[in-house]
């Protein structure tokens, strides 16, 4: 029996609150079971999905009111269809309100029927009275306040608002429930910006240039999704975010150069080093899953790139001695808490601990020291990550400048906007100041 696409959202989130899964995947693979890409039902599921993931803070804030018992520990389920029937009458006019109860009852009839009363007089309760339910006072308990109404974990307002303030901090949260741009990177191996933009034009696209990356479209008003079309298959784009882009051009290599990528992944940044050397030079990728490494290798496949090198290696494990002071650059795009990236993956912002952060911070300090045993007297080590914290950015830094005293900090060349630098010469870009996502970067030089 086919299930709607309301169930179909209430059962991603359930697999994304007890499975720790992405969102992004577990809607592709829905979409894609049901022939439901690029349709309006298609849409609907992805906005429903999103929507709660984003807003489940304030969602949550409002049902607690409304339920008399322990909410932490009501059934996932039935949580996930009030969070979704809220989403609906608060944030979005799709159905009539009645409409929206009615499902949601149903929904909870299928997957826990004891509990489809209890749905139906939370969310009626909630149209009678919803809208005097208070917040928290902005000017009294600030961290609350933003927590709650904008939606972040409160021990993460808390961090931001030491290093931003309480406006700035509000600032940034309403940036990340915002729907993200879809940015594209040109793959100037086979076409320009500009050629390739007037093709996308053409094709029925609207493609406006990003900002600070010279290879960056951004995509809006779409025809249809960009990976079924033949731009893509035939290797003329790969979707990246602008902020992740502008790392390669941190390392702004030559053709003489080599280059690590120490944490791989699947390719996004060593691919883009590629283009930038015209497919000269040498790359050497190295991550610690194979499974990534076979789908950097179809990448660049994909993308026409014959140079880059690949190896399984755990950094954190160590440096094999073949690659120990062989390489101009070494990139360590660093595991991290990925908080800079919530507009697109805002379950994060759920599930990451403080204590996350202290294995983060412990992880990264390792691979740094680790990679750095890979570059050559003279060369230079580039760390990122896509994290907004000092404990896994500056601080780690800090650290390993103090314990290796043969490495120094070195000046961002010209192709990096000198409005994305700090006075340390560190690089940040920020969601609700240059509408990408939030990275880090630092570059080292071995003297």
């Amino acid at each position: 029996m086919k299930i709607s696409v309301r169930h179909q959202a209430v059962d991603i989130l359930n697999q994304v609150s007890v499975s720790h899964d992405f969102a992004s995947p577990l809607i592709n693979d829905c979409l894609d079971k049901n022939d439901l890409s690029g349709t309006p039902d298609g849409r609907l599921l992805t906005h429903l999905v999103y929507g709660v993931l984003r807003f489940r803070g304030h969602l949550d804030w409002i049902l607690t009111r409304f339920y008399r018992g322990d909410f932490d520990k009501m059934d996932e389920g039935i949580k996930n269809d009030l969070r979704l029937g809220l989403y609906q009458l608060k944030f979005s006019d799709r159905l009539p309100a009645f409409a929206v109860v009615d499902e949601a009852v149903k929904i909870a009839k299928k997957i826990h029927p004891d509990k489809s009363a209890l749905v139906n007089a939370v969310l009626r309760n909630y149209l009678r009275r919803g809208q005097k339910i208070p917040f928290p006072s902005l000017k009294n308990n600030p961290a609350e306040y933003i927590a709650a109404f904008h939606s972040h974990p409160l021990w993460l307002v808390k961090k931001w608002i030491k290093i931003f303030g309480p406006e700035e901090t509000i600032s940034l949260c309403s940036s990340n429930n915002e729907i993200p741009p879809l940015t594209v990177r040109v793959n100037t191996l086979k076409t320009s910006r500009k050629e390739f933009a007037q093709k996308l034009t053409a094709a029925g696209f609207t493609a406006t240039p990003t900002n600070y990356s010279p290879d960056g479209i951004i995509l809006t008003d779409s025809v249809g999704a960009i990976q079924n079309t033949n731009f893509f298959s035939e290797g003329f784009l790969r979707i990246q975010d602008e902020a992740a882009q502008l790392i390669s051009y941190l390392i702004s290599p030559n053709s003489a150069d080599s280059i690590l990528d120490a944490c791989a992944g699947a390719g996004g940044k060593a691919t883009h080093l590629a283009a930038i050397l015209k497919n000269k030079g040498r790359i050497v990728a190295v991550d610690r899953n194979p499974e990534k490494i076979a789908e950097l290798k179809k990448e660049a496949t994909r993308l026409g790139i014959t140079i880059i090198e690949t190896q399984t290696l755990d950094l954190s494990a160590g440096l094999s001695d073949s690659l120990k002071e062989k390489f101009d650059h070494v990139l360590i795009d660093a595991p991290c808490s990925g908080l800079g990236t919530l507009r697109r993956n805002p379950e994060i912002k759920w599930r990451t601990t403080e204590k996350d952060l202290r294995n983060f911070a412990a992880a990264q300090k390792v691979i740094l020291q680790n990679a750095s045993l890979a570059v050559k007297k003279g060369g230079r080590l580039i760390y990122c990550t896509c994290s907004l914290l000092p404990a896994e950015n500056e601080n780690i830094i800090d650290d390993f400048l103090a314990q290796n005293t043969n490495f120094s900090l070195y000046q961002p060349p010209a192709t990096i906007n000198p409005r994305l630098l700090d006075s340390r010469g560190f690089f940040h870009t920020y969601p609700h100041k240059h509408n990408m996502d939030g990275f880090f970067g630092a570059i080292l030089k071995r003297q």
